[in-house]
């Protein structure tokens, strides 16, 4: 697959970031690019279904931005909409699904888990995903070491598969904030170009309702990937069963939620949390509520019943609590505290809030939306 150019405009946009970039190193090699085909295969496929219902989709390409900043965006510009990533992320994504297929308890039915030592876990000080761990971008991308990667090489391949499917996530959100129309609307009524995975404290709070419709999205579009083979998915792994990968996809939503908060440096707890003192997007917490909603309304629509889909929610969630109990990073995810009746009440009120949030300017943001219009 041929990769677009990026737009002048575009690079101009850039520029003050680092160069633009398809591929590089290892990371290029077996999770960049491949994450980086399967993004720009969801731009063709957006484009080819707007054009055919006859409204004009701007045209759009997926690029990594080569620096050692860890963020993501959606940019528009006139000639086409451009999605970015920064380099930084596939790497800090490595390390931190490595680290969680090292604990043996999590996804026993990959490889083989009895060759791990949770006390390698145990022992690994730094948060995953926190920043660089390879000295040299020329080291090996799988290395046994004291980051504690998985020491059965199929599950070492799977940290491989489950950072694709998190780039794909990522993508996604950005993507969707072009097919949904929030960025038409941005720069039409806000004179917001961009719109960024991390928000500074000048972020428009009002952009928080697009952000959590843009989660919803990407949760759903790595869910809708698991039903098919992905550019991603090692050979080792395409056994994997439906079931197991659904688990996989909903694993990885809360792991974002975890390392977005991470990186943001915020308060992941509800007590005395106000969710609009961290910019346009929804508190981690609510971002992992909102994921695991929308798979199972995917679910729903493609006709799972219901007790189907309460077995692969509880199932997902035993993979949160496996990753709590072995690393305390993780205790944030145990669904004890996640899915608690104080954290579902703090969802329901700030869906209720955003929903407030939505309807004052879903008039005009239903003008920029491709999709059909209801007769």
């Amino acid at each position: 697959m041929k990769l677009p150019a990026p737009s002048s405009l575009f690079l101009d946009y850039a520029s003050q970031k680092g160069p633009v970039v398809t591929h590089f190193d290892q990371i290029g090699q077996f999770v960049a690019f491949p994450a980086l085909l399967a993004a720009n295969g969801r731009v063709s496929s957006f484009e080819g279904y707007v054009n055919g219902m006859g409204r004009k989709f701007v045209s759009g390409g997926c690029h990594y931005l080569e620096s050692h900043e860890t963020d993501a965006e959606a940019a528009y510009s006139e000639e086409g909409f451009c999605f970015s990533v920064n380099d930084s992320v596939p790497l800090q994504l490595i390390d931190l699904f490595s680290l969680a297929l090292a604990i043996p308890s999590f996804f026993r039915e990959i490889g083989d888990p009895s060759m791990e030592d949770l006390q390698r876990v145990r022992d690994r000080e730094k948060p995953a995903g926190y920043g660089f761990f390879r000295k040299d971008p020329r080291e090996p991308l799988l290395v046994r070491s004291e980051l504690a990667y998985p020491l059965c090489p199929k599950r070492e391949e799977a940290a491989l598969y489950f950072t694709g499917m998190a780039l794909d996530a990522i993508w996604s959100h950005e993507l969707s904030h072009a097919f949904m129309g929030h960025l038409d609307f941005g720069v039409r009524h806000y004179g917001i170009r961009a719109m960024n995975e991390l928000p500074d404290g000048n972020a428009e709070l009002k952009n928080m309702p697009l952000e959590a419709e843009a989660d919803r999205f990407s949760a759903q579009a790595i869910v809708s990937g698991c039903f098919q083979r992905t550019p991603y998915l090692p050979k080792s792994l395409e056994g994997l069963s439906v079931q197991s990968r659904l688990k996989a996809a909903m694993v990885t939503a809360a792991l974002l939620t975890w390392f977005w908060a991470y990186l943001q440096r915020i308060d992941r707890t509800i007590d005395g949390y106000d969710p609009y003192e961290t910019g346009g997007h929804p508190p981690p917490l609510e971002r992992l509520h909102l994921a695991f909603e929308a798979d199972r309304q995917y679910l729903q629509a493609l006709g799972w019943g219901t007790r189907s889909i309460q077995t692969l929610t509880f199932e997902a969630m035993a993979e949160l609590e496996h990753l709590a109990k072995a690393k305390d990073w993780f205790s944030i995810l145990h669904p004890e505290r996640a899915f608690s009746e104080k954290g579902q009440s703090f969802h329901k009120d700030l869906q209720e809030i955003m929903a407030h949030q939505f309807k004052e300017f879903y008039g005009d943001l239903d003008l920029f939306r491709y999709r059909p219009k209801k007769s």
